[in-house]
C-alpha cells in the first residue's frame, strides 16, 4: 500500500480525515444547540451573532485538535503493530520466531484434539546442512542471504497450508493442518530440491546449501513436544544418512494405544507370576509345617 507520510498508509489518512470531520461536526453541533437554547430569548440580533461564533470557533480549534488527535492514535496502533511483529516474527527471514510458532501450533493442537474427527498434520524439522562452512569461507553476509533464501522457499512451499517458524540459528519448523504421507513426502522433496537449485543458481559452489529434513506425520490426539521429539529425531536420521535427503515417520494414537496396552498387558503378567510366586511360596511354608 502506498505510503502517505512517515508510517501513515492511505486508510490511516482517511480514519483521520474522518476523524477530524466528524468530531468537529458534533462538536459544532453541540456549541450552536446549546448556545441557541442560552440566548434565543436575547433577541434576532443576539442570537445571529451568538450562533456564528459558536459555529466559527468548534471549527477553527476543532479541525486541528482532532486532527492532532487522530494522528497519535494511528501512531500508536502503528507502534502496537510494530512490536507485536518484533515480538512475534524473526528479523532476518520475516519467518516466526520459535515463541510464536510454537504457540501457534499448541493451539491449533488443542483445538484438534477436541475435534471429533482430527485431520492429520505434519511437522517438518529442516537444518542447513554445513551452514558454519557458508559463513567461515563467504563471511556472514552470506550465511544471512542463505538463511533468507530458504525462507523464500519454505514460506512459497508451505503457502496457506500452514505456518513457517525459524527455530534458531540454521534451523526451521514447517507445519502443515492438514495432509497425508504422499503429500508431506512430496512437500519435502520440493523444499529440499529448491533450496538446493536456489543456491546452486548463485555461482554452483561445492559449499552451496542444502537442507536436510525430518517429519513426524501424526493424527490427533498428539502432544506437540512429542511429535516435535519425533521430528527432531528423523532430522538427525537424515543428518546421519548423508545429509541433503528427508526422513519420515508416521505417527498416531493408535501405536500410542497399542503400546499402552501391551504396557498393561505386561504389567498384568507381571503382577499375576507375583501372585503366584507368593501363592507357592506360602504353600511351601505350609507343606513345612
Amino acid at each position: 500500500m502506498k505510503s502517505l507520510g512517515p508510517g501513515l498508509d492511505r486508510r490511516a489518512v482517511i480514519w483521520i480525515g474522518n476523524c477530524t470531520l466528524g468530531g468537529t461536526a458534533g462538536c459544532t453541533a453541540i456549541a450552536m444547540l446549546i448556545t441557541y437554547c442560552c440566548t434565543a430569548h436575547f433577541g434576532a440580533e443576539v442570537l445571529a451573532t451568538t450562533l456564528s461564533l459558536a459555529f466559527y470557533i468548534p471549527v477553527l480549534l476543532g479541525v486541528p485538535l482532532f486532527a492532532l488527535i487522530g494522528v497519535k492514535i494511528q501512531q500508536l496502533a502503528l507502534t502496537n503493530r510494530l512490536l507485536i511483529q518484533a515480538s512475534r516474527y524473526d528479523g532476518l527471514t520475516g519467518c516466526l520466531n520459535r515463541g510464536a510458532f510454537t504457540a501457534d501450533v499448541i493451539d491449533f493442537f488443542a483445538k484438534q484434539n477436541l475435534a471429533p474427527f482430527p485431520c492429520t498434520s505434519a511437522l517438518l524439522i529442516l537444518d542447513a546442512d554445513h551452514f558454519k562452512k557458508i559463513n567461515d569461507c563467504h563471511g556472514h553476509l552470506a550465511g544471512d542471504a542463505a538463511l533468507v533464501a530458504i525462507a523464500a522457499v519454505l514460506r512459497d512451499a508451505v503457502g496457506e497450508a500452514g505456518v513457517v517458524g525459524r527455530l534458531g540459528g540454521e534451523e526451521f519448523a514447517a507445519f502443515v493442518r492438514s495432509t497425508d504421507a504422499t503429500a508431506t513426502g512430496a512437500l519435502a522433496e520440493r523444499i529440499r530440491l529448491e533450496v538446493a537449485e536456489d543456491r546452486g543458481r548463485e555461482g554452483g559452489r561445492a559449499d552451496a546449501v542444502t537442507v536436510s529434513i525430518g517429519i513426524a506425520l501424526f493424527t490427533y490426539p498428539a502432544v506437540y513436544e512429542d511429535i516435535f521429539r519425533i521430528a527432531d529425531d528423523q532430522l538427525y536420521l537424515a543428518k546421519g544418512a548423508g545429509r541433503n535427503c528427508v526422513s519420515m515417520m508416521e505417527h498416531s494414537p493408535r501405536d500410542i494405544r497399542a503400546m499402552a496396552e501391551q504396557l498393561r498387558r505386561g504389567f498384568a503378567v507381571l503382577q499375576a507370576d507375583g501372585v503366584d510366586t507368593i501363592i507357592d511360596s506360602q504353600a511351601s511354608r505350609l507343606a513345612g509345617r
